[in-house]
């Protein structure tokens, strides 16, 4: 060390030193347990431990000063660089468990195939989302809501990886079991397996190979390499990229800071961020002639005695979907006449060809195509106007002395905000020149419905008001409740504009998946994400916390490898 900086660095350790000589010795609990002081203890470990990260880190400390000439590159950072390659460029694919190996559902009666069904062979997934979500742009998801992997194939749609239906003449699934159902009585009556009178259908456990098992991941299981080699607490993982894979060489060969990556990654917790990485493997080959198969550890952070278990986070928090389950988020609008064919009445802006009806569900552009497509809809009557980000609601109405303007021209109209409801003359009572009635108030979804009436308790609009709703739409929440707000914010059209509702408003979707595998491809100065793909461990429950009352992100292992419950 410089002895230019041994002064400023005895400073940081009598700073050190005399906040712990000042630090309160840790309070007695009321009930006489140790819980506090265990609490202490580990909150004065977890300090050590950043306090030995930061002087590893810190500008005025060098282990090892370089010489004068010395051209050493230094990584820069470890943050994560998001850089998902368009389809049309080159695709990364990834199928968690191809062959079945980790166990359908970890249990000695699920058919399992051999240990190399996935190698330079095609695969793909596919998935089941819910009937009539396929490109809805207000569900939040990018192409359909999806649902679980067990649901027969009358309830779904059948798409790949990328939102795309996959036509059931093409599919590689394997038919329903059909069996007999007494209490049927036809499709989906009284419940959701019945497809005919008496009989009902559920799903085969059989799969072809290079199938995506990624629902159903046993951590407590072992698995096989494609070469047959047996790994403790593992999954195999199949990956393929149509272009070169970067693979480093020569003095950086055997490196974990150049090359490409499979790195297993959970959800954020008080324990870990998003960005740890929990276990990863390196890719060896170059080349990927179809699927290539190898194994990823299940393994916390490289200790044998923790293994990844079925966590679960039940808060809703940024990222989340939701869906919409108040019936107060119901307004009655002015006639919605794009509906209905018509030249006449409110109709929402921005709009979009695809989108469920504009405003709220019409997305933002993500590409260039996408507004180029798009161009010639925007053109036709009713036009909108330039806004940024909002969502406006619109009227068009006759122009004075267009009497003889044929009615279905858009020239006999023009179009403008509607008019926001005000207190009627009798009092109690709102109303506009662009609704059909009177209403008991202003729709108290957001301001941008100012012209919308409170349903009334018949829960029927007045006249040709077409009544208008969020409820049972899904969404992404995009805001928490903090100290300026108590609201939770959530976006139908993927973040162009937000709502805000009470958390009593929204039903918690649980994500497809509790892990992720990253495709990473790392450098000395970054590391780049390619491509991310969920999966479920369903087995074992995570380990009880009992010093801080919650769950750890893992399970730990007594000395027989049977998970421990409580610690």
């Amino acid at each position: 060390m410089s002895p230019l900086l041994r002064f400023p660095m005895l400073l940081l350790w009598l700073g050190i030193l005399a906040a712990a000589a000042a630090a309160p010795s840790p309070p007695s609990s009321s009930d006489g347990s140790s819980r506090t002081t265990a609490q202490y203890k580990q909150a004065i470990s977890q300090g050590e431990a950043a306090l030995a990260e930061l002087l590893k880190t810190h500008p005025d400390i060098e282990d090892n000063p370089k010489e004068e000439g010395d051209d050493e590159i230094v990584p820069s950072s470890n943050q994560y660089i998001f850089d998902f390659p368009p389809t049309n460029d080159y695709v990364v694919g990834m199928l968690v468990n191809p062959c079945g190996t980790n166990g359908t559902y970890g249990r000695e009666d699920d058919v399992a195939l051999g240990y190399d069904c996935c190698m330079e062979r095609f695969g793909e997934g596919e998935y089941g989302h819910r009937l009539g979500t396929h490109n809805r742009f207000s569900n939040g998801f990018a192409n359909g809501v999806p649902v679980s992997a067990d649901e027969p194939l009358h309830n779904i749609d059948i798409v790949d990886e990328f939102g795309n239906l996959v036509d059931y003449t093409h599919s590689r699934r394997k038919d329903d079991v059909i069996y007999i159902d007494d209490s049927c009585q036809g499709l989906r009556e009284p419940h959701t397996a019945c497809i005919a009178d008496r009989f009902a259908a559920k799903r085969s456990k059989l799969n072809p190979p290079c199938w995506d098992n990624n629902q159903t991941v046993d951590s407590t299981l072992d698995c096989f390499a494609p070469t047959g080699k047996r790994h403790r607490h593992c999954m195999q993982v199949s990956y393929s990229l149509n272009a070169f894979i970067p693979i480093c060489g020569g003095d950086f060969e055997d490196s974990n800071a150049c090359g490409s990556f499979l790195e297993l990654h959970g959800p954020s917790t008080p324990y870990d961020d998003e960005d740890a990485m929990l276990s990863q493997m390196k890719i060896t080959t170059p080349v990927s002639n179809g699927m290539y198969t190898t194994t990823l550890p299940l393994t916390y952070k490289d200790d044998p005695s923790r293994i990844m278990c079925s966590y679960e986070y039940n808060d809703i928090q940024i990222g989340s979907m939701v869906r919409i389950k108040s019936p107060t988020s119901c307004c009655c609008p002015p006639w919605l006449s794009p509906l209905r064919d018509s030249l006449e009445g409110a109709f929402f802006c921005p709009k979009r060809k695809p989108s469920k009806d504009g405003g709220p569900f019409a997305p933002d552009y993500k590409s260039i195509d996408e507004q180029y497509a798009d161009h010639v809809f925007q053109q036709t009557f009713p036009h909108c106007p330039a806004i940024d980000g909002g969502d406006v609601l619109m009227c068009t109405q006759e122009r004075v002395f267009a009497e003889d303007v044929p009615r279905d021209h858009p020239g006999r109209y023009f179009i403008r905000k509607c008019d926001s409801l005000v207190e009627a003359d009798d009092g109690g009572q709102y109303s506009s020149a662009d609704v059909s009635g009177l209403y008991p108030g202003i729709c108290p979804i957001d301001k941008r419905f100012s012209a919308c009436g409170v349903t009334p308790l018949s829960g029927l609009c007045h006249g040709k008001d077409h009544q208008y709703t969020f409820k049972d739409e899904i969404g992404k929440v995009t805001n928490v409740p903090n100290k300026t707000h108590v609201k939770y914010g959530v976006t139908f059209n993927d973040g162009r504009s937000e709502y805000w509702f009470h958390k009593d408003d929204l039903e918690f979707l649980k994500p497809t998946g509790n892990y992720q595998v990253w495709f990473v491809v790392r450098n000395q100065f970054e590391k780049i994400v390619k491509k991310r793909k969920d999966f479920r461990v369903i087995w074992p429950r995570c380990t009880y916390d009992s010093v801080n009352d919650r769950y750890f992100p893992y399970a730990m292992l007594d000395q027989q490898g049977h998970p421990v419950t409580v610690i």
